[in-house]
């Protein structure tokens, strides 16, 4: 068993913040974190049968008790760790699901407030594995395009809700990420949390990887190609007409494919832009409140 406590660092997303690519980007280079000391565990490793978070530690909030794993929970985390200083735990799952499953649809409403469980999955986890507390990594994204994405990884889904009506479910005004934030600073077990703004995500990964892996981040070369590309205009039109004459199946993995967003194929947009300005001062005025919030330090571009 571990002599010392490894430092836990989780970066819990959120969702549609660039968080796929960042994971990607770190599990590619896993073998040689794991020399440096830190062991990296992200979705690929995490969302396996009895594999999760809250089967590994045995959770209140595990789903299926049969899948936990009986062994006391430091044992478990000194297989994880194996040997090192450091875990790196990614998984934008844990802190809750994008879509409200108890709600209208399963991939129709956000909860409200914005992942409201999120503190007490942070406090029970921290309470098992990491008394000396948990560092949380938090992306974060103008609501409006927060919402744009949300919608379209509904139609992904196959959930083919009618814009305005997603719109009504889901306000701008939901997505409130200084709450959030100020909700995780009240958790005990929660310390330090770094938050950056994903509109800035390809300025600051250097910045985001030295936060999570310290000198180790030299190794993570960041991948080129875009995950998890979104729905163009054009797509989003087919796809309609397409269910409109009756089709079915993966008609907007299909749609993404043949009218993929470029140059003369825009990304889809649900919001006008009276919208998209009321989204602006909304989001301004949360990164404001998340610069001045205590024990929350907000990554900038540097120069």
């Amino acid at each position: 068993m571990s002599h010392s406590l490894p430092d836990i660092v989780f970066h819990i997303g959120a969702h549609k913040t660039a968080t796929t690519h960042l994971q990607h980007s770190i599990g590619n280079v896993s073998d040689k974190l794991a020399e440096a000391g830190i062991q990296f565990f992200g979705p690929q490793s995490l969302r396996q049968p009895g594999k999760r978070l809250e089967a590994r530690f045995n959770l209140p909030f595990n789903p299926r008790k049969s899948n936990a794993d009986p062994r006391p929970s430091d044992v478990v985390l000194d297989e994880m760790v194996q040997g090192g200083h450091r875990l790196l735990l990614s998984e934008e799952n844990y802190i809750g699901v994008l879509f409200d499953r108890s709600t209208d649809g399963p991939m129709h409403r956000i909860a409200a407030p914005l992942y409201p469980t999120a503190g007490e999955r942070l406090m029970a986890l921290a309470h098992k594995i990491a008394p000396q507390g948990i560092d949380v990594c938090l992306g974060v994204r103008e609501p409006a395009g927060f919402l744009n994405s949300a919608y379209g990884q509904a139609f992904l889904a196959g959930h083919f809700i009618h814009v305005n009506k997603f719109k009504q479910q889901n306000p701008l005004s939901l997505v409130d990420w200084a709450d959030l934030v100020a909700r995780l600073r009240m958790t005990p077990g929660v310390c330090n949390i770094t938050v950056w703004r994903q509109e800035d995500y390809h300025l600051l990964t250097d910045q985001i990887l030295h936060v999570m892996l310290g000198d180790a981040a030299r190794h993570v070369v960041p991948i080129r190609r875009l995950v998890n590309p979104g729905l163009s205009q054009a797509a989003v039109q087919h796809v309609l007409e397409m269910r409109s004459a009756g089709q079915d199946g993966p008609l907007a993995h299909l749609a993404r494919t043949e009218f993929p967003i470029g140059p003369t194929r825009p990304a889809y947009q649900a919001y006008d832009r009276e919208e998209r300005l009321l989204s602006s001062e909304f989001y301004q005025a949360q990164i404001a409140a998340l610069d001045i919030m205590d024990g929350v330090t907000l990554l900038r571009p540097q120069g």
